[in-house]
């Protein structure tokens, strides 16, 4: 089969960097291997790094089994900006005029991320207007996650400026052949929100976000060893948190900020590594610069990531408390646990609910005095952090099969 994959926000086979793949690249790989012909379709616009790759429509053959095709758009600086909406809105023209271009692109099958919203509009509408059946990867409750920023007395009129986005998510969601999402629960946001009241469980199915686990080679662990002793962490004798992600409102840093301040009283010596990239990054670096036992460093490699997560105590995950996140499993959650690792929360919800079940993290309500006895009792007693570590591993067993997860989206798409 010839299946075509529809994914922004994500590296592409193309990117220089060692950047860990996600959806686009491992559902693409997996499909490749068994024999199928793949078409990404994506954003010029390399989210990652907020600068464009070409500027233009841009056309790549991999190889004899992969092309990738990249639609401009203008680009922006903030995730949370008037000029992300504008640059979603030309993204889905340019895609409307790629499409209508390349009128003898037929692909057999098509896996549509989502969001974003418009362009997800525009590749529905081609689909059903080409009768190619597609599942849709819902990720975000968009636009449902554009009011959380709105107090309670505006949200009505959001909601009515915004109606647009709204009656265009229903309809993409109503359209798709098959739905999977992230967790469960985001199922039943999906069936909620597009009033599916049908019986038809078949439709959906759960995919997590689980990256497809690997191993640092020697040369590789060497490499990263080398580069954490430049930047003064010796990995294996020294105590430390890690953060690795995005450096963007969607994280509540003052919980990491208050955490490193108190520790550093009782024990100056435990150490706080926040890596990453995003348009706060400079005011991360301000605002930590006066912790002596907090290091601020741009984005890493998978390796280097991997390196620092599975010699941490904890990896740290201290999410905005909103709906969107609440029924979020996210991959950084499922990486800490796939080394082993166990990781600290702020956000109630699904992690909680996790935690709670399989003792493999720690929540810690976000609120003041911040309990720091959780993080001395990590440090001290070694028994509870072995508990908390072999639980993480076995959970990651449990929860996320990567073979099962690909091989199902695999042969949803051949059943469509």
């Amino acid at each position: 089969m010839e299946i075509c994959i529809f994914q922004t926000g994500e590296p592409l086979h193309i990117d220089k960097g060692k950047y860990r793949p996600m959806r686009c690249m491992l559902l693409a790989d997996k499909l490749i291997k068994n024999g199928h012909k793949v078409t990404i379709i994506s954003s010029d616009f390399f989210h990652q790094r907020k600068q464009h790759r070409f500027k233009n429509f841009k056309s790549i053959k991999v190889n004899k089994n992969l092309d990738i095709h990249l639609i401009p758009s203008l680009g922006y600086k903030k995730h949370i900006s008037l000029i992300r909406v504008i640059d979603h809105i030309s993204l889905a023209f340019n895609l409307f005029i790629f499409l209508k271009r390349n009128k003898d692109f037929n692909p057999d099958k098509l896996f549509l991320g989502y969001p974003p919203i418009l362009t997800s509009l525009v590749i529905a509408k081609w689909c059903l207007k080409k009768r190619i059946s597609f599942i849709l990867d819902i990720k975000d409750k968009w636009p449902e996650h554009f009011l959380e920023p709105f107090p309670k007395f505006a949200k009505s009129s959001a909601r009515i400026l915004l109606k647009p986005y709204f009656m265009a998510s229903r309809y993409v969601f109503k359209k798709a052949h098959k739905i999977t999402s992230i967790t469960d629960e985001y199922i039943e946001w999906a069936k909620y929100f597009s009033k599916d009241m049908s019986d038809k469980n078949e439709r959906y199915f759960v995919s997590p976000l689980i990256r497809k686990p690997f191993k640092l080679s020697k040369n590789k662990l060497k490499e990263s060893i080398e580069f954490w002793q430049k930047n003064n962490l010796n990995i294996f004798e020294e105590e430390y948190f890690c953060f690795i992600g995005s450096f963007t409102r969607s994280f509540d840093f003052d919980f990491i900020y208050k955490s490193a301040k108190f520790l550093t009283k009782s024990m100056p010596k435990v150490k706080f590594i926040l890596c990453g990239s995003g348009d706060q990054y400079e005011n991360i670096q301000k605002k930590f610069s006066n912790l002596k036992n907090t290091k601020v460093l741009s984005e890493i490699d998978m390796y280097k990531a991997k390196c620092l997560i599975i010699n941490a105590k904890a990896s740290l995950a201290p999410y905005i408390n909103n709906k969107n996140f609440q029924n979020h499993i996210p991959n950084k959650i499922i990486e800490s646990l796939e080394n082993g690792t166990p990781f600290i929360t702020t956000l109630d919800g699904k992690l909680k609910s996790i935690i709670q079940k399989y003792n493999n993290g720690i929540f810690i309500p976000n609120k003041d005095p911040i309990n720091i006895s959780i993080f001395e009792e990590l440090l001290v007693n070694q028994e509870y952090l072995n508990n908390l570590r072999n639980n993480a591993k076995d959970s990651y067993e449990k929860l996320f099969n990567f073979d099962k997860t690909y091989s199902q989206i695999e042969e949803s798409l051949k059943k469509l």
